[in-house]
């Protein structure tokens, strides 16, 4: 895959269509759906073909659909008035059934359409545009429903005298249980199992979502927090949560302090596995002005450059921009199949590639070098042990142009870059037997250094499951005719780093203290 920035060839693809909601709190989801999943894994007001004689429209799936990798997302946003002139025994149960039980049915009966026709699901109304990523199979598709209630913050200010404004969270509810007012106790604006006996759903409201998406604002982060949620919910462990930012905290206040390991509560000591607990009121207000939420924060923010990386081949990707490279189409599942696997990387991996690729891209515009080379290989908190990153700046040779060496200009440049890609992948499985897949990016050198002004970035995923004669002696033949990844001048270095880090020590000065701890070894040329 390439982006064209520069050079020739011809775009592939269609643009895809994506919506940008219609409704205020569908424009509010999908955005936060692109930030947290990015644009070319998440897609807002998606529709099913079940027109009337082959006319009109078809009928919306679902608010917003996110599918990468094994899991599925599906949303459903209800936003309905909540009816504060009427009497509490009859605004919530109203409220209830328009936003909580009409997404539930909605998220259940687009589960089941995709789990029947997973080709006949499209992303404009009139039905002409399928979706452009492939569902996965159904025996390893990991669906988690998702409600979005909005219309009631008001009156649970109101009701429960708190700021929060987001419903409590009691499993014991099933189902009709949260508006039964005849019950013992009963409490308006608690939520439980939604969707007893069958997939667990959850239920938020727009601050709720909000809160969970700007703290776990990658697939792999969201996806776990809501596997372990729907585990938490229904193990019967929790009687009472004030909130779902209360519920947040306990999740990442334990992370905090077991080193990286995430659940919504340490494990329990023999002969308190059958208790119950409330979350504690004021953890989300303690912890957002803790020192470690303040600390992982500034540390995250070299992650954004990973983040960038991948936006910057998706927007081409989705505009249908892309050109081709050594005469290789780019479709939409042949680029997203190695764009999901920098996609599922966590915040704190993305920290970790995000500052290898940055110090990468600097070591290569101060050494001015014609070719430098960095490896990423995988560590604890890589998303697949078995995936390894290449960054490449390869630069544009200015003095060979010039003695007429370079016939046909920057094309040609571009595929010697995609070519030397290709060579990097193939020696780099063949001598790491461990992995077996690599994504490779090429950049062109600064400016600075070829004094030629643009630019552009290809990419190249490799995977080999089975080595043969052939491949052997294709990578001893690359390695020599590229003169690459020689044992004399390669560079090994180990990076560490700690996710939740003291303030005003450096990652170099610390060594790490804990599992959540994170190693990985680059290698230069």
């Amino acid at each position: 895959m390439a982006s064209p920035n520069e050079g020739t060839g011809e775009p592939v693809d269609g643009k895809i269509h994506r919506s940008r909601g219609s409704t205020t709190s569908e424009r509010l989801l999908a955005d936060l759906g692109e930030q947290a999943f990015l644009n070319l894994w998440s897609y807002p007001n998606l529709f099913y073909d079940k027109k009337q004689n082959g006319k009109g429209d078809g009928k919306e799936l679902c608010d917003l659909l996110v599918v990468c990798g094994q899991d599925v997302i599906i949303f459903s946003d209800k936003q309905i008035k909540y009816q504060s002139d009427k009497p509490v025994e009859v605004a919530w149960p109203r409220f209830y059934r328009k936003a909580i039980e009409g997404a539930v049915v909605q998220i259940n009966g687009a589960n089941n359409w995709m789990a029947r026709y997973p080709d006949k699901i499209f992303t404009n109304p009139a039905c002409t545009q399928r979706l452009p990523i492939e569902l996965p199979p159904l025996e390893t598709r990991r669906v988690h429903g998702v409600v979005v209630a909005t219309g009631a913050y008001g009156a649970i200010q109101e009701a429960m005298n708190d700021d929060s404004g987001s419903f409590m969270i009691q499993p014991s509810l099933k189902g009709q249980d949260a508006i039964d007012f005849s019950q013992g106790g009963f409490m308006p604006f608690c939520v439980g199992d939604v969707n007893p006996g069958s997939m667990f759903i959850h239920v938020f409201d727009d601050v709720g979502i909000k809160r969970v998406l700007e703290h776990l604002n990658t697939i792999s982060d969201f996806t776990r927090y809501l596997v372990k949620r729907a585990e938490y919910l229904r193990s019967d462990k929790l009687f009472l949560a004030h909130g779902e930012e209360e519920l947040l905290a306990s999740y990442l206040n334990t992370g905090i302090r077991s080193g990286g390991n995430y659940d919504f509560e340490p494990p329990r000591e023999k002969g308190t596995e059958k208790f119950v607990r409330m979350t504690v009121q004021g953890e989300w207000s303690a912890y957002v002005r803790s020192e470690a939420y303040f600390a992982k924060t500034l540390a995250d923010d070299i992650s954004k450059v990973w983040d960038r990386l991948i936006n910057l081949f998706t927007q081409n990707l989705l505009a249908g921009t892309s050109v081709t490279v050594l005469g290789a189409q780019t479709t939409v599942a042949t680029a997203e199949y190695g764009l999901r696997f920098m996609a599922m990387e966590s915040r704190f991996s993305r920290r970790i590639l995000g500052q290898a690729v940055q110090d990468a891209l600097r070591t290569a515009m101060d050494q001015k070098r014609d070719r430098y080379t960095r490896v990423i290989f995988p560590g604890g908190g890589s998303a697949d042990p078995r995936v390894a990153y290449l960054i490449m700046v390869l630069a544009y040779p200015v003095d060979l142009e010039a003695r007429g060496g370079l016939k046909r200009g920057y094309e040609e440049y571009r595929e010697t870059r995609a070519a030397t890609l290709e060579a990097y992948c193939l020696v780099i499985l063949y001598e790491n037997r461990h992995l077996n897949t690599v994504v490779a990016i090429g950049m062109d050198a600064h400016s600075s250094q070829t004094g030629r002004k643009g630019g552009s970035e290809d990419m190249l995923t490799m995977r080999i499951d089975e080595w043969t004669d052939e491949l052997v002696a294709s990578a001893v033949e690359a390695k020599e005719h590229y003169d690459i990844l020689r044992e004399d001048r390669l560079i090994k270095k180990k990076l560490s780093s700690d996710e939740f880090p003291i303030l005003g020590e450096t990652v170099e000065r610390r060594w790490p203290k804990h599992k959540s701890s994170r190693q990985r070894y680059k290698k230069e040329k």
